[in-house]
């Protein structure tokens, strides 16, 4: 199963409502106190070895690139060790193609690891939650440590009633705009720069599209399109005007598929349009990678597409570069502004002895604390935790990136664990082709899902 990597092509507003009695207070038992998650004295003698396993996001202990890709993961064990002498941390790099089939071989084998780091769209919550491989760290989230996520965060952090993440990053993507095209076209004004959020509906996305498709060489076919609509890779893009028109694939219980609900479609329905009917996008889209779309908008080719913060610096190392906007998701007329958003972090897989249990639940606590969590400003992504502040200062850019960061939608982007990338893909080309209709690749990857969530 082809995989999407953590801060490729970017990476969000429902929050999963949960009793706050649930978390903390005095009536939770040992796991709330303070002292809690400590070892006993008598563990504290004995040498507690805990496997901990990480991709390769960043090298160097603080991760600036001067180091191993494990250096900062094996930091943090140091750290820890200073304050638990009898925690043993070793740190195992995964591989980004195959880490997700590491994991589950190591699980199949009753030999996971004890923590290990996951993201929404690799599916690790749901999936292992729901194999029941996973200890729930409940007994040992803190009320306070509950108060500090929001509410995109908290949706990738549950499944059931249970929670099983301590969320370390957040990350979200914008629309990117080639500023330079809109005034050449003399269509600035089209865009939603005035708005706080920068949120706009469909139909004004849509004009701003057509504003920016023409030919700039005067032939009879555009040359400039004012978007990209693509059938390979990062297909959760083209699918997020589902998201954005109300619909979502899965209900908030994770139990059922709601893919064909008729919002979901028709904002599926208007990014196909966008190709094929408005025709405000390259043709051949089903030929059409993520990657080919960002060679074509750093060409200035394509006026708008989503995308991360990386492609300001993308776009001054383009053979003619040019000053980037970042503006919301269109979303449909009556509807919430919708992004896409990943959250990443640590699970824990079931422990035997309880005094480990608390050691590694400790741990986890530890890396994602709020000093903890602000290294991952070194990878272009945002602390999951809202006490460690705005960690870009006077960055604007940044800034307004961690505020649209508030609208992800957890529920969308963990749903797109379920399924292949390669389903996800087939629909999209069947659609983009004409080959099915809308109608007919939804309710495709609707069975599809049906039989992921029995």
């Amino acid at each position: 199963m082809r995989k999407v990597a953590v801060i490729a092509a970017s990476v969000m507003a429902f929050g999963m409502l949960i009793s706050a009695c649930s978390k903390g207070g005095s009536d939770q038992g040992e796991g709330t106190s303070a002292n809690s998650a400590k070892p006993s004295e008598s563990a504290a003698k004995k040498e507690i070895p805990i496997k901990l396993w990480v991709y390769p996001m960043m090298n160097g202990i603080n991760g600036d690139g001067k180091g191993n890709p494990d250096d900062w993961a094996k930091e943090y064990a140091r750290k820890f060790k200073e304050q638990h002498p009898n925690a043993n941390i070793s740190v195992e790099l995964l591989d980004w193609a195959g880490g997700t089939e590491k994991i589950d071989v190591a699980v199949a084998a009753g030999s996971p690891p004890d923590l290990v780091y996951t993201i929404n769209n690799f599916g690790g919550v749901t999936k292992y939650g729901k194999m029941g491989v996973l200890e729930p760290i409940d007994p040992f989230l803190k009320q306070d440590d509950w108060d500090d996520y929001s509410d995109a965060v908290k949706g990738a952090m549950k499944y059931g009633d249970k929670t099983y993440m301590w969320p370390w990053l957040k990350m979200v993507s914008a629309v990117a705009v080639n500023m330079d095209l809109f005034k050449e076209r003399n269509a600035a004004n089209l865009l939603p720069m005035s708005r706080p959020l920068r949120d706009w509906t469909f139909d004004e996305f849509l004009k701003a599209a057509q504003a920016t498709t023409f030919s700039r060489s005067g032939g009879s076919k555009p040359d400039v399109y004012g978007t990209a609509v693509w059938g390979k890779d990062a297909p959760f893009y083209m699918y997020l005007n589902g998201l954005a028109n109300g619909g979502n694939i899965v209900n908030a219980s994770f139990d059922k598929a709601t893919i064909t609900d008729a919002k979901f479609a028709e904002g599926v329905q208007f990014t196909i349009d966008l190709a094929n009917k408005h025709k405000v996008a390259p043709p051949g889209g089903a030929g059409i990678s993520a990657m080919n779309a960002k060679e074509m908008f750093l060409n200035q080719q394509i006026a708008m597409m989503p995308d991360a913060p990386f492609l300001l610096e993308e776009a001054k190392k383009a053979p003619k570069p040019f000053e980037i906007g970042f503006v919301a998701p269109p979303h449909g007329e009556g509807q919430p502004t919708a992004a896409w958003n990943n959250v990443g972090g640590f699970i824990v897989f079931k422990q035997k002895e309880e005094e480990k249990k608390k050691l590694v639940m400790e741990f986890g606590r530890f890396i994602t604390n709020a000093e903890n969590s602000k290294i991952v400003k070194q990878i272009g992504t945002f602390p999951a935790r809202n006490s460690s502040g705005n960690v870009y200062g006077g960055d604007p850019v940044m800034t307004y990136f961690d505020q649209l960061s508030k609208y992800g939608n957890s529920l969308y982007s963990r749903s797109f664990g379920l399924v292949d990338v390669g389903d996800w893909e087939k629909e999209l080309q069947a659609m983009l082709t004409g080959s099915k209709k809308v109608g007919d690749s939804i309710a495709a990857l609707d069975k599809t899902l049906k039989e992921k969530l029995k």
